[in-house]
């Protein structure tokens, strides 16, 4: 008897239950992101005397910025969520390159993009100055040359 539940014990335990399959890895989600400073809003365009010192969130996380830039600037890169996009940037110029009358304004954003659809759009306005009332209003206000926006994906 003793002998039978030994066995009958062994049988049970030297079972093997099959292995779970794991569940295979997710494929990663990757996205485009555009950083957009444009120089229009569809019915004004920004004075040709402004540039553009940006930074921005690469693909792997790091900063990078650039100074003295062109308008439009448009910046896109691949990037696999989750990713935190940020761009900051200041308008810059040279008083004396401004025109009596000016076009200043922000127009700008981080549009998301996974194939043909898309997340976010530039947005802001233009609008039409008088040299020293732009100059009066910039010494101010500095701030107004300065934007920062964020955007989780």
């Amino acid at each position: 008897m003793l002998t039978a539940l030994l066995i009958g014990g062994m049988m049970l335990t030297g079972c093997k239950k099959p292995e779970p399959t794991p569940d295979p890895e997710p494929t990663p989600t990757t996205y485009t992101v555009s950083y957009k400073v444009l120089d229009t809003d569809g019915s004004l365009v920004l004075s040709p005397c402004f540039k553009l010192n940006v930074s921005y969130t690469d693909a792997n996380g790091q900063t990078v910025t650039l100074n003295n830039q062109t308008l439009p600037w448009i910046k896109n890169i691949e990037v696999t969520a989750p990713f935190h996009a940020k761009m900051e940037g200041t308008f810059v110029y040279d008083e004396q390159d401004l025109p009596d009358h000016l076009v200043y304004g922000k127009y700008l954003g981080i549009v998301v993009y996974q194939g043909s659809s898309f997340d976010g759009s530039p947005s802001g306005r233009l609008m039409t100055y008088p040299k020293e009332g732009f100059i009066e209003i910039m010494a101010q206000h500095p701030d107004r040359l300065s934007f920062t926006t964020e955007k989780d994906i």
